[in-house]
């Protein structure tokens, strides 16, 4: 991950949403010169101004994560929501070539890697992540996705887990996925809600949850902040169609307290989510599951 102290310098303003080139923006807080806006027809919750992209990937190819952290950070907590999304697509795919876009260290691969009905590849911006992943046996290109060169129709599967809002331009980055995906295949999202993220910093909720009120935009790098009709729209206006939306756990905590609240809160949000039929939803992350539309 960025941290908030290495963010790219050289920034880039945009007059209108990135995602519908809505000009009804409102601005939710303000921090040194970054500003959070929302975007009042899609809902979504963006940085202004913004690193452009060439700084965005210069940063992650010179580093961006902390060796020494990789185990902690992306095995244990990170395990319980990684072990749901790995069981939603075998329960959807027997088998078929996979590709991890933003893999980090690979330890999402590894459910699939060592099956012999999965060709498990990956991509990372961070060569110290793509070199770790390397270590594990998995084969991880060190770029970004049209650097890769893939073919079309290549792969049955693509995930981007806990990534998708590092895409300065994501509606770019899609059509590249959609160009690469096969006609019946997946690809799978788990994007953080925008809310959470928000509550996470409110006075009381952020001193329980986070032990913590540090302002959003000083604690979080974050270029977008999404829900889950931001993304669907987004998925639909780049040539996807959404088949499921559905919340997914929180990430394991520090601290006995803080783990026990937000798993409490993971589990009423979906307990919320089974009983409205899927009308409600609160959080915490949530996972998207869109494929082509059929010809």
């Amino acid at each position: 991950m960025v941290s908030a102290a290495a963010t790219p310098h050289r920034l880039v303003e945009t007059p209108a949403c990135p995602l519908c080139r809505s000009a009804q923006l409102e601005i939710k807080s303000e921090h040194s010169r970054k500003r959070l806006h929302k975007c009042l027809h899609c809902g979504v919750l963006f940085v202004m101004p913004q690193p452009s992209p060439d700084a965005l990937t210069g940063h992650f190819q010179r580093g961006g994560l902390v060796p020494t952290n990789f185990d902690t950070h992306f095995e244990v907590n990170r395990q319980p929501v990684l072990s749901q999304v790995a069981n939603y697509i075998q329960s959807r795919k027997g088998g078929g070539a996979i590709l991890d876009v933003g893999c980090s260290t690979g330890r999402f691969l590894t459910h699939f890697a060592t099956q012999p009905n999965w060709e498990a590849r990956g991509i990372e911006l961070s060569l110290p992540a793509a070199q770790e992943a390397g270590r594990l046996g998995l084969r991880v290109h060190p770029g970004d996705t049209r650097s890769a060169k893939f073919q079309d129709h290549a792969f049955d599967v693509v995930t981007i887990l806990d990534a998708f809002y590092y895409f300065s331009n994501p509606a770019f980055e899609l059509a590249e996925l959609h160009r690469i995906l096969k006609r019946d295949g997946l690809l799978v999202m788990e994007v953080p809600w925008a809310n959470t993220r928000l509550w996470q910093r409110a006075a009381v909720i952020g001193t329980l949850l986070n032990g913590a009120r540090v302002p959003l935009l000083q604690s979080s790098d974050h270029l977008f902040y999404y829900t889950p009709k931001s993304v669907s729209l987004l998925l639909e206006g780049c040539g996807f169609t959404v088949q499921d939306v559905r919340p997914l756990p929180a990430n394991r905590q520090p601290g006995a307290l803080r783990n026990f609240l937000w798993s409490a809160y993971s589990l009423v949000s979906r307990w919320l989510w089974r009983l409205s039929g899927g009308a409600v939803f609160l959080g915490p992350r949530f996972l998207v599951i869109a494929g082509k539309p059929p010809q």
